[in-house]
């Protein structure tokens, strides 16, 4: 393991066992004031949280006066905060300097951690101890005031020389104006980051039911960024998948490929909104940047937009680069409406018929409060294609009145088109449907759905070559996506460029193997990934996975049709059949894409493929 000197300290609560035997849940709710003020001041004060155990805090810096600034500032707003709640508490910080072992993960190792720990249970409540290597580096600095305890004998340390710290005023608290920022990074810091990965931003509210809030927060900053020339932006599906994994900065860099990290938190209690931001290196883990604002809901379209200017102006890119209007741009001022259209596209993106229908829901509900919110109709649109086929309702219908209507009212919306391309590529009104999405990628080239759902469009009419350069496109916009891909290696087996289609699967493999190691419960990774292993000739694998895919999700017709496909692949071809049948019973409308679907080439001429393939085509007739 790397070894360094840093600064760095341990900090818990005063008498917190005895509260928690009393008062558990009040108790609790003292170390989330302790998590939120510690993930605010450390990178304020330029350091990093290590990490909880249980209701104490192990912190990292890059020199000793940041970490004592950082250690009182966080005692005097812990004890503010506390108080505020009914519950006073204060808390025991011990700071020591100490050459420390560091872990892959992040953690720290070594005797100087485990002085940190003991100098803490040495202090009393609401002291800041410091050892007196600390004291060495801080005596001449005319703001601290030290107060010697003399020797102490520590358990598993020996004999240190321990000094009580302060400072002459209380300027090193985090301020609790209405926003809080750190010094800009300096341009040695920033010069070389040219890549970022937004992750999702945690939910700190009291009842934990904000997530889809955080996470359209955060998916605006990435949308924003991402057409930022010059910055490599991953996915959502990427950055998304290290939620709630207790990785370090330098893990997660590495995994993603990037250079920069952007967290954040998102408290909401009434119409107040707290979110706390910040930039971390990933080269090294230490913050760049943070900040914290503390605003009426109302204000939530123009926070998402100077976070978003912040980071930026942080990375030192030029204003020939970014847009000098606002950059978030929103088709609705209700709060309200917003809500229940991140309800539905967080519903939305779990891809489920069940969850897509839910979502539907949502977006009707905002359309109903804000019925000029054009991304909500847009929404709706999509959801209405996606539930074509599952019922008899007049989804494509109703899909053409949302798209027009979200169009009407911005005819610059690059996503209302998309939805629109989409529910005409279903009609089979190609033609349409292209104009639609060449103007939705006209209007925002990064827009990777355009792509992805014209090359799909392109696939069904038997446009095969604009198909691959689409999804190659597609693929660019989103390099570690598996699914534009496995599309790509689809067209190319069709095409007959089969050494291309070989090298496309098993680059699509890879990405699907790296994809399941955080999320292993996914059905759509395990059935296309079940469909690269058929054409890559792993016969035994390909069975495994497709089956694993149909019991997470028995009802869901996409994944029954491409579990039918991988299992026709390896020539399981009744257990492929009964795949495509439950599939069309479970709603699949795709009379227009099995045709070209070059995994069903061996039962081309089968009776029960053939009147399996006629049912679809009767439906396809009914619709229209």
């Amino acid at each position: 393991m790397e070894r360094t000197l840093i600064a760095l300290w341990f900090a818990d609560i005063a008498g917190y066992s005895a509260h928690a035997a009393e008062d558990e849940s009040g108790a609790l709710g003292l170390i989330e004031i302790l998590q939120e003020l510690s993930r605010e001041t450390v990178p304020h004060y330029r350091g990093r949280v290590v990490k909880f155990v249980g209701d104490a805090v192990l912190a990292q810096f890059p020199s000793t006066e940041l970490a004592v600034r950082a250690a009182i500032g966080l005692s005097a707003s812990y004890r503010e905060r506390s108080a505020a709640t009914g519950r006073a508490r204060n808390l025991r910080i011990g700071v020591h300097l100490a050459d420390v072992a560091v872990a892959p993960d992040g953690d720290l190792y070594g005797d100087g951690v485990n002085a940190a720990a003991r100098i803490q249970e040495a202090a009393e409540p609401g002291q800041v101890l410091i050892s007196q290597d600390v004291w060495r580096q801080l005596r001449g600095r005319r703001q601290f005031r030290f107060e010697h305890l003399g020797d102490r004998s520590l358990k598993g340390i020996g004999v240190i020389s321990l000094y009580v710290v302060n400072v002459e005023n209380d300027g090193t608290r985090v301020p609790a104006s209405s926003i809080t920022r750190d010094r800009r990074p300096s341009e040695k810091a920033t010069h070389a980051i040219r890549s970022l990965a937004v992750l999702p931003f945690a939910d700190l509210s009291a009842d934990r039911d904000q997530e889809y809030f955080g996470d359209g927060i955060a998916e605006e900053i990435l949308t924003v960024l991402a057409k930022i020339g010059g910055l490599h932006i991953p996915a959502r599906t990427s950055c998304f998948a290290f939620r709630g994994l207790n990785l370090d900065a330098r893990d997660i860099g590495q995994r993603l490929g990037v250079e920069a990290l952007l967290e954040g938190s998102v408290r909401k209690a009434g119409h107040r909104l707290r979110i706390s931001v910040q930039l971390i290196d990933a080269r090294n883990g230490f913050h760049l940047w943070s900040e914290r604002f503390d605003r009426e809901i109302a204000d939530v379209f123009a926070i998402q937009d100077e976070i978003a200017s912040s980071v930026i102006n942080a990375l030192g890119l030029s204003g020939s680069q970014r847009d000098k209007r606002h950059l978030v741009k929103s088709s609705t001022a209700n709060v309200e409406a917003y809500e229940f259209y991140l309800r539905g596209r967080k519903l939305f993106q779990k891809w489920t018929r069940q969850n897509i229908g839910l979502g539907r829901e949502m977006f009707e509900r905002a359309v109903a409060i804000d019925p000029n919110f054009a991304a909500a109709w847009a929404g709706l649109a999509t959801a209405h294609v996606h539930l074509f086929g599952c019922d008899n309702e007049p989804h494509l219908e109703k899909a053409r009145e949302a798209s027009a209507r979200a169009l009407k009212l911005d005819p610059e919306s690059a996503e209302a088109h998309v939805a629109a391309g989409q529910g005409l590529s279903m009609e089979q009104r190609y033609a349409d449907a292209a104009a639609e999405f060449e103007r939705a990628i006209e209007l925002d080239p990064t827009l990777f759905d355009a792509h992805y759902y014209y090359a799909r469009s392109c696939f069904k009419r038997g446009d095969l070559e604009k198909a691959l350069h689409l999804f190659q496109q597609a693929q660019g916009l989103r390099p570690d996506d598996y699914q534009p891909l496995y599309l790509e290696a689809l067209v190319l087996t069709q095409l007959g460029r089969q050494d291309e289609a070989h090298e496309a699967y098993q680059r699509a493999l890879e990405f699907t193997n790296k994809y399941l190691d955080l999320h292993p419960d996914d059905a759509r990774s395990y059935v296309l990934g079940a469909g690269a292993l058929a054409r890559l000739g792993e016969t035994a694998p390909a069975k495994e996975w497709a089956e694993r895919a149909i019991s997470l999700a028995r009802d869901d017709d996409a994944i029954l049709y491409n579990a039918g496909c991988a299992l026709a692949v390896v020539g399981d071809e009744e257990r492929a059949l009964d795949a495509l049948e439950h599939a069309i019973s479970a709603g699949l409308a795709g009379g227009d894409w099995v045709p070209q679907d070059p995994d069903w080439e061996r039962l081309r001429g089968h009776p029960r493929f053939e009147a399996l393939v006629q049912r679809l085509d009767r439906r396809k007739r009914v619709s229209e």
